[in-house]
């Protein structure tokens, strides 16, 4: 505890000691850095621009309907990076926009890329969209004009960029659609070429519908025959049971134009009922056994039209559906060829950033901070007087045992 205190107290002794020489350098690290604070650093002037960045990728997709098949082929193949506030951050001092600045501003014995992107410095505030861009520079002037410029230049460069990606997605397409219209044709002219063929669905159609029409007259003229078969029947046996040896003469008069009857003129006639009755249904027998087998025959025709319609309709529904197919594809193929058009010709850039202030000429150097520098001077005078201080001690003590060993030693 005891050798403690005497080494704090010692260390304070020797404080006490060379306090001259730590307010010399004190003052001294106090002078230097005021007069080159006041005198030797130019001041230093700060211009900021505030920039508000918007999702111009989702404006331009929101705008697509995102569907199926070739729709979405199509928006993926077109669809615009996304732009995140960061990377929009990084594109600002791209060596593009410093390029163009340097050279438009006539920077070049001042600044190269390296050196103008190291001096522009970005800030995004947190859960906004805006960035910040500042420089510091001894002229106002001229670091207005160059974070202006920046901020120009930065917004060409994002709406070139753009265009170049919508120019190379609607290059591709058009390449496509030229491919695509060739299919349509191909399609189209199938289509016309299995019109033009003879037998086609429409006259098919037709001529089923007549032949339905026909055997449906068939078949009720049918049913009336078969009824009035029936019927005779009935009658021959009505007339075989009933009507037995009640033949009956039949005189009928032959008119010559005269009112007088001529006897040589009358011609006898025996009819038996029952004889005709069977000759009427003899006739109509026959009737029924033509009529049923034109319907089958009918039958058969629309049994074959009917499987030859199916197969024309389902060859025709095909090249229907290739036809629209293609149709579809070309006109979505169209539809995006002039949505990139339209991105190519547009503004972007300035539609995605939004200048929320603008730069202008600072009144008010922002540096070198005089107070913070010496500020900094006196401590750090202070501390070298410290250490200037137990460094003389340390060596003097050294020195001083050095020679007491060597006259022990003698």
């Amino acid at each position: 505890m005891n050798a403690e205190e005497i080494s704090l107290r010692e260390l304070i002794e020797i404080l006490i000691k060379q306090k001259k020489l730590i307010i010399l350098i004190t003052v001294a690290s106090i002078l230097v850095a005021g007069i080159v604070s006041f005198f030797i650093l130019d001041p230093v002037y700060e211009s900021r621009m505030v920039l508000m960045a918007s999702q111009f990728s989702d404006k331009l997709q929101s705008t697509q309907i995102q569907g199926e098949g070739v729709d979405s082929i199509l928006n993926s193949l077109s669809r615009y990076p996304t732009m995140t506030l960061e990377t929009y951050r990084q594109q600002i001092t791209a060596p593009r926009v410093m390029r163009e600045t340097i050279a438009e501003l006539k920077l070049e014995e001042e600044y190269d890329i390296a050196s103008l992107a190291k001096a522009i410095t970005l800030e995004t505030i947190k859960d906004t969209n805006l960035i910040t861009v500042k420089m510091q520079h001894s002229d106002p002037e001229m670091a207005a004009k160059i974070v202006s410029k920046v901020g120009e230049k930065f917004v060409a460069f994002v709406s070139d960029k753009a265009k170049e990606h919508a120019s190379s997605s609607s290059s591709h397409i058009n390449t496509q659609l030229e491919t695509e219209l060739i299919k349509l044709e191909e399609a189209s002219n199938e289509l016309k070429e299995f019109l033009s063929q003879p037998r086609g669905v429409s006259e098919l159609e037709q001529e089923l519908a007549a032949k339905l029409t026909q055997i449906t007259t068939y078949k009720t003229n049918l049913t009336d025959l078969q009824i009035k078969q029936q019927s005779l029947k009935a009658s021959i046996q009505v007339a075989e049971t009933e009507a037995k040896g009640s033949n009956r003469i039949i005189l009928k008069n032959q008119s010559d134009g005269e009112d007088n009857l001529s006897i040589d003129k009358l011609q006898l006639m025996i009819e038996d009922s029952a004889t005709l009755l069977k000759i009427e249904l003899a006739a109509v027998t026959s009737d029924i056994a033509n009529i049923k087998e034109q319907v089958n025959i009918l039958q058969k025709q629309i049994e074959e039209l009917q499987v030859e319609l199916q197969e024309k309709k389902h060859e025709a529904r095909i090249i229907e559906k290739k036809v629209e197919i293609a149709q579809n594809t070309y006109d979505a193929f169209v539809k995006k060829y002039e949505e990139l058009r339209v991105a190519e010709s547009s503004q972007i850039g300035e539609s995605t950033i939004t200048v929320i202030s603008k730069a202008y000429p600072a009144t008010k150097p922002v540096g070198p901070r005089k107070a913070m520098n010496l500020a900094i001077a006196t401590v750090l005078g202070v501390m070298i007087g410290v250490f200037a201080a137990f460094f003389i001690e340390y060596w003097k003590t050294s020195g001083n045992e050095a020679k007491r060993y060597q006259g022990e030693n003698l």
